[in-house]
């Protein structure tokens, strides 16, 4: 499992990470967001709102390792 994570933070560049994390953020949110908007008065998107909830820090996650990637970029130079 280690070689994987190495090659896949060789392959992935930080701007790829902070794409990846923003785009699986805005993917989980949007059907949540799109249900309280056109959506029934009376239902219930229990569904929706876990996909938020799992969604929301696995994009968050990949947002941080862009940043940290960037930052240890700067720092580098």
């Amino acid at each position: 499992m280690p070689d994987l994570e190495s090659r896949l933070l060789r392959r992935w560049s930080a701007a790829s990470f902070l794409k990846a994390g923003a785009l699986v953020i805005v993917l989980g949110a949007a059907p949540l967001l799109l249900y309280t908007l056109l959506g029934p008065t009376d239902g219930n998107p229990i569904g929706l709102g876990l996909l938020l909830v799992v969604a929301v820090p696995v994009g968050a996650l990949l947002l941080g390792i862009g940043l940290l990637r960037l930052l240890v970029a700067r720092l580098q130079r």
